[in-house]
């Protein structure tokens, strides 16, 4: 039964090549950009061989915890697909103990494991500078491919047991992103040892604490045994061997879970009263207010875009690691948030698909549905920008920054919420339907979606410029403008953008409705 289920995943992925020409192409690529990456990063760690041993030490130990950290998120977010679900293994009565070292041993054999072996390989040579250290880094190759593969498989299986509902599913697509947000940009910085100061005694800490973690420990190992310390290797190494054990027995237990659980119908939520559409009044614009309210909370194609805010603060974290000060990094998120949700309901018309025929044949004034989709965005959004310009002034250690980072962030919200309504109705093209994944793009977009897109950022960066020229001439202390200016100018800025916005979106709603419902039609 092993031995079949070997024969199964070699057939499954010799099957991701015969889909069609396409995707054909899409995974040769894949697989090929994959390939030249692992193998940079190989030469990287190989080339450490020489290198002084605290800066090989934090470049491994910290690129392994960053890629052991990867294999565990993103398999618990996208767990639901993974092909060797042992649900779908039920109904051919396996036994639990074939099941499963049939699919711990299936899982070996896909990319991401091959990835890693390239990297644990590499790190043998990294630490090829006695036969100490040499011997370390074998068992800690072994150990790090049977950590990652064990996290790979028992995370998506947590995945695809905490997800089984559609609804839950569409949100986890935020664990992707976190993982990617922070496991991409970190792992590039640390494998170019010349950007930074790996032997700091802050990446010293993180290193060390890094070496006693579960996605760590192994990593450390022939890094401790290198600089002799040799109790600290031995130490490390038995976590890593219990690390292996708890995810084994883990493993152990959730195939012999899933062989005889039960699954349980999804919840249907039952609702006493209209929600918002009672506490906005019976008028047009309260309507649309209520129902852009509405699918802001329910629509995982909404909840899709506005959660990519919340990671938003993770982009500085490269720059901290990069050495830029701590205090500098605090002021980027916040301005930086405001401009992606000023850009977020660029394209809502189009996420209306079909139903934009109930704003058209409503014959409500087109001024109504631009501002009515905007409530949810201003309501929100002005408080919580309030409240991060505080926090942010706080971090940079200056609250004079307060005002200035007020002033620069609300002319990018408010303005691009502006350009929004004018672009949404003037611009839209195909984007996800209804009811489908969060992901799944069509490929129709074109021109005009790259248009729209570039037009909404040049804009809402432009928009910015004004309050941002005082903001970073009052911080370099080249001039210090009034606080009343500053706010006047920024906020008066988006203001202004923002009604000639809502004012010429309605406009062109009002005149382009009948094209906006059939371009809706074609998507």
């Amino acid at each position: 039964m092993v031995a079949q289920l070997l024969r199964l995943r070699a057939d499954l992925l010799a099957g991701e090549v015969r889909g069609g020409a396409r995707r054909a192409v899409a995974v040769v690529l894949g697989s090929l950009v994959a390939l030249v990456a692992v193998l940079w990063a190989a030469s990287v760690l190989g080339g450490l061989r020489t290198a002084d041993p605290l800066v090989a030490r934090t470049v491994v130990v910290l690129v392994g915890t960053a890629v052991a950290l990867g294999c565990t998120l993103i398999p618990f977010a996208v767990g639901v697909a993974d092909q060797l679900d042992p649900r779908r293994f039920t109904a051919f009565r396996i036994g639990q103990r074939d099941l499963a070292v049939g699919l711990g041993l299936a899982g070996l054999l896909g990319i991401p494991v091959v990835a890693i072996a390239v990297l644990a390989v590499a790190q043998v040579v990294t630490w090829s500078r006695g036969a100490g250290p040499a011997l370390m880094a074998v068992v800690a190759a072994v150990l790090v491919l049977a950590t990652t593969a064990l996290l790979i498989r028992v995370g998506s299986t947590l995945g695809a047991l905490a997800f089984a509902g559609h609804r839950p599913r569409e949100a986890t697509w935020p664990v992707v992103l976190v993982g990617i947000v922070l496991v991409v940009p970190s792992v590039a910085l640390l494998l170019r040892p010349d950007w930074l100061d790996l032997a700091a005694p802050g990446l010293q800490r993180l290193t060390d604490v890094a070496g006693w973690t579960p996605w760590g420990a192994a990593w450390a190992v022939p890094a401790d045994a290198a600089a002799g310390h040799v109790g600290a290797a031995v130490a490390r190494l038995l976590v890593a061997l219990v690390v292996v054990g708890l995810l084994g027995l883990a493993w152990w237990a959730l195939v012999g879970r899933v062989l005889v659980a039960v699954p349980h119908p999804e919840r249907v939520h039952r609702h006493r009263t209209l929600g918002w559409f009672d506490r906005l009044g019976a008028t047009p614009f309260g309507a649309v207010a209520a129902r852009a309210l509405t699918y802001w909370t329910r629509d995982p194609r909404y909840r899709s875009s506005y959660l990519i805010l919340v990671f938003v603060p993770l982009v500085v974290l490269p720059l901290g690691i990069a050495g830029v000060p701590w205090a500098w990094t605090a002021l980027v998120p916040l301005p930086l948030m405001a401009l992606i949700a000023g850009f977020l309901p660029h394209n809502d018309v189009s996420y209306d698909n079909t139903a934009v025929w109930l704003h058209v044949a409503s014959g409500a004034p087109g001024w109504t549905d631009r501002l009515g989709r905007l409530v949810p965005l201003i309501v929100v959004g002005v408080p919580l920008l309030v409240a991060g310009a505080a926090v942010s002034a706080a971090l940079y250690g200056d609250m004079d920054a307060f005002p200035l980072l007020v002033a620069v962030s609300a002319s990018g919200l408010l303005g691009g919420l502006g350009l929004s309504s004018i672009v949404s109705v003037a611009l839209p093209y195909p984007t996800v339907r209804p009811g489908d994944h969060p992901f799944h793009q069509p490929q129709a977009a074109g021109a005009t979606a790259t248009f729209a897109q570039t037009l909404m950022v040049v804009g809402t960066v432009l928009c910015m410029v004004p309050a941002g020229w005082f903001a970073v001439r009052a911080l370099i202390g080249a001039e210090d403008p009034s606080t009343a200016l500053v706010l006047g100018v920024g906020i008066g800025v988006g203001v202004v953008v923002l009604a000639i916005g809502v004012a010429v979106g309605g406009a062109v709603f009002d005149r382009r409705g009948p094209d906006l419902l059939a371009a809706a039609q074609r998507n």
